[in-house]
Order: structure tokens, then C-alpha cells, then sequence
């Protein structure tokens, strides 16, 4: 189910924990439906990060694992036990995806990991 805003379907993703740093670790954030691969695209419309005390670090989002990972938006700054939230109000770029959408944070300080919820567009 999505919202429909200025004739445009956002789509709430879940919350998923990142618990592992590196790109081997990356981890499905995203998953484009079977329904709509290769039909329609989708485009991040926000990030939104809360930090379970992991220590000062960035979040890479991308698409693939390990040595597939290919960045679709440049890294994002996330602060020990703090919520960051990106979206259009501050200058996010709005990436295109075909293929589910995956994410890790550069280092991890704490145990509890990252908390990371994406706003999708639905394109075409």
C-alpha cells in the first residue's frame, strides 16, 4: 500500500537492521516485487537511519553484495544514537533501481547495528 503525493506513489519499505559492517555484510533494504521486475523501476525518495549507539559512521546503499556492490547514492552520515532522516527537503539524490536495493555501514562500534527504512517512488 503507498501514498499517493503530486501524482506519485510513495512506497514505505521496512525497518531492517544493519548488523555488520563491510560490503560482503550488505543487506536487502529494498525488495523490488516480483510483480513489477523488468515492468516498472522505483527511486528513493527518502532514507530514514537511526543508530543504536554503533558509533559515528556512513551508510553506503547500492545495489549487489561484496565485490557486486555498485553505490547508487554517495554515502550518508549517521551519528551514535541519533535518527538521521534524508529525504527531498534535503537535497537527496532521487537514484533509480531496477533490482532490489541493498545497504551496509562502513564500521560498527556497538552490537545493536543500524536501523534503516527507505521511502520508494514507483516509477512507470
Amino acid at each position: 500500500m503507498g501514498l499517493l503525493v503530486d501524482e506519485k506513489i510513495i512506497v514505505p519499505g521496512p525497518i531492517v537492521n544493519l548488523a555488520a559492517a563491510g560490503a560482503a555484510a550488505a543487506v536487502v533494504i529494498y525488495t523490488i516485487p516480483v510483480a513489477l521486475l523488468g515492468a516498472k523501476s522505483v527511486k528513493i525518495h527518502a532514507v530514514n537511519i537511526y543508530n543504536n549507539a554503533a558509533g559515528a559512521t556512513q551508510i553506503l546503499i547500492g545495489n549487489g553484495v561484496g565485490g557486486a556492490f555498485a553505490a547508487l547514492l554517495p554515502a550518508l552520515d549517521t551519528f551514535n544514537g541519533l535518527n538521521s532522516a534524508y529525504g527531498p527537503m534535503t537535497d537527496l539524490l532521487q537514484a533509480e533501481s531496477f533490482a532490489n536495493i541493498t545497504a551496509y555501514p562502513v564500521a560498527l562500534v556497538g552490537v545493536l547495528g543500524i536501523n534503516i527504512q527507505l521511502e520508494i517512488i514507483v516509477i512507470g
